[in-house]
């Protein structure tokens, strides 16, 4: 067997997401693996804020905005909430996880980081936010295991 060396959590704030993270805590703490934790922010969700047509929970009503600063305002409250709540889960570990947020499409960019920065282990839970995007896309983490060049773990 592979000794892992790096987890990369993929987390969207789900209870699943949350599940898989405090699974990759102790999978660290056993193995002393170090961890970063992903989150994938959707381009196309972005745009009815750029176009005034959405109201986005951490802004003013009715404020314009650049993309650039809709991005920004997003990543912060990402970080506030999901991204702080994975953290928690999982847990101590010998050395801080490393926090990434992209823009793209989650399973793309979560396969991508994973080539790119040499991770030996993808930890995703299975239920996400979205049911009605699994109905249409089918779950980003059916895609993750069926796509990645790593062993992706599955957290339910």
């Amino acid at each position: 067997m592979t000794t892992l060396k790096h987890i990369l959590v993929a987390s969207d704030g789900s209870e699943g997401a949350l599940q898989a993270a405090r699974f990759a805590g102790g999978l660290a703490r056993d193995t002393g693996a170090r961890v970063t934790v992903l989150i994938v922010h959707s381009e196309e969700l972005m745009m009815p804020y750029a176009w005034g047509a959405g109201e986005w929970p951490a802004l003013p009503a009715n404020a314009v905005l650049s993309l650039d600063e809709i991005r920004a305002n997003a990543e912060e409250a990402a970080a506030a909430n999901e991204l702080k709540q994975s953290l928690e889960a999982l847990g101590t570990l010998a050395s801080p996880a490393t926090v990434v947020q992209l823009w793209g499409h989650a399973a793309e960019e979560i396969c991508r980081y994973a080539v790119d920065h040499e991770v030996d282990l993808i930890v995703i839970g299975t239920r996400g936010r979205s049911s009605f995007t699994r109905l249409l896309l089918g779950s980003v983490s059916t895609q993750v295991a069926s796509h990645a060049t790593c062993p992706v773990t599955l957290v339910r």
